[in-house]
């Protein structure tokens, strides 16, 4: 149980990377080929010489034993790791959502004010229009009226020119 406790406790928490099928079967890394030598090293100065042959199918599956842990712990980091990512992409979807719907309802707002001024600025410009009309109905009514004063200044003047004026008074009755 002493190897199985001390080379647990050499394992250090490691990146994650993803793993192919192809990669599953593959033989033992350096530092996989390594942790078992150690282990086999220990069990044998553990054991004494005239148990050798029953020691060595003990060292084996101790080993074999101390390897499986080994890639139990790695495989639990790995799964902590997931969920760790896991729960901050779910913090951060939440997050989107609710900035997303805030974005909806400015938007919303937007388009609302936005209707309000087309509506106001459409009206003004009815306003506008019939201001505009009856800016041209007087205007031409005061220049019709400017050449009428301009015939009747003519007239006076001819008059006056004349000097002719007779009054004449008729008694209706």
């Amino acid at each position: 149980m002493e190897v199985l406790e001390s080379s647990s406790a050499l394992m250090e928490p490691q990146s994650l990377t993803e793993i192919s099928e192809d990669e599953i079967h593959l033989p033992p890394s350096d530092e996989e080929d390594n942790a078992l030598a150690a282990a086999k090293k220990d069990l044998h100065t553990a054991e004494e010489p005239d148990q050798e042959q029953n020691g060595a199918q003990a060292s084996d599956t101790q080993v074999n034993g101390v390897m499986v842990l080994s890639l139990l712990d790695k495989i639990i980091g790995a799964v902590d790791q997931i969920q760790q990512t896991q729960s901050g992409l779910e913090t951060r979807q939440q997050e989107m959502e609710r900035t997303v719907t805030s974005i909806q309802g400015e938007l919303t707002k937007l388009s609302k004010n936005h209707s309000t001024t087309s509506n106001s600025v459409n009206k003004m410009m009815e306003k506008v229009r019939k201001v505009s009309i009856n800016v041209k109905t007087v205007r031409a009514t005061l220049e019709k009226q400017g050449s009428q004063i301009k015939k009747l200044e003519t007239n006076e003047a001819e008059l006056l020119k004349r000097r002719n004026f007779k009054v004449m008074v008729y008694q209706v009755g």
